[in-house]
């Protein structure tokens, strides 16, 4: 609790909304993989990452999925507030990408949060405009980028967050985070490969020249 505690002094710079989220809300430790929002489900509590990391996913009919955002430490989810306030079911779903500690905020004490601290209002409204951004380019890449390029981008900065070469990820779950079927993944990762880039392994890709 006292690192919960610290961690929301540094973003919100206010101890009477610390305190008070922290008296309305849960602490939670969730391992990796763990499903924290269901899609088509009613929001009842909005999560606040201290450490670790959610992916925040959506899924169509046939079952192809599409990564829409990450939520980081210091970060939560547009979605699930926009949702919760709203009493509007959720159009997403979200897994943990690694062992997550977070908040659970109730949504109706985040309500009230926001009409009392004009703080937690700003953060909320940076959120947003943050997601917002991040849409637009999601939009661009897919209405602009040949899926080649997004996967060149991804595993750039996947190297750079690993500060590694070596970078665990699957073809599948590259292919979701692109909007694109496994197979073309595949047939591009085995191009990068016959230019010796990369080289692919179980559950891993090993760079091994500039992208």
């Amino acid at each position: 609790m006292d690192q919960a505690k610290a961690f929301l002094k540094n973003i919100f710079v206010n101890d009477v909304l610390v305190d008070e989220l922290l008296a309305k809300s849960k602490t939670a430790e969730i391992p990796s993989s763990q499903t924290v929002l269901e899609e088509g489900q009613y929001i009842k509590v909005v999560p606040f990452v201290f450490d670790g990391r959610i992916k925040v996913m959506r899924q169509d009919e046939s079952g192809k999925e599409v990564l829409l955002y990450y939520i980081h430490p210091g970060e939560s989810c547009a979605l699930s507030i926009a949702a919760g306030l709203n009493h509007e079911k959720s159009v997403a779903y979200a897994i943990t990408d690694r062992p997550t500690n977070m908040l659970a905020i109730p949504t109706e004490a985040l309500r009230e949060m926001l009409l009392k601290f004009p703080r937690l209002n700003d953060f909320v409204l940076q959120l947003f405009h943050r997601r917002f951004n991040e849409l637009i380019l999601f939009i661009d890449a897919i209405s602009f980028r040949n899926v080649d390029f997004r996967l060149i981008a991804n595993l750039k900065a996947r190297q750079k967050e690993a500060r590694s070469n070596m970078i665990t990820v699957t073809h599948q779950q590259l292919a979701n985070e692109l909007g694109t079927a496994r197979e073309v993944v595949s047939r591009l990762l085995k191009q990068l490969e016959r230019e010796k880039k990369v080289r692919n392994l179980r559950g891993k890709i090993e760079i091994i020249a500039p992208l």
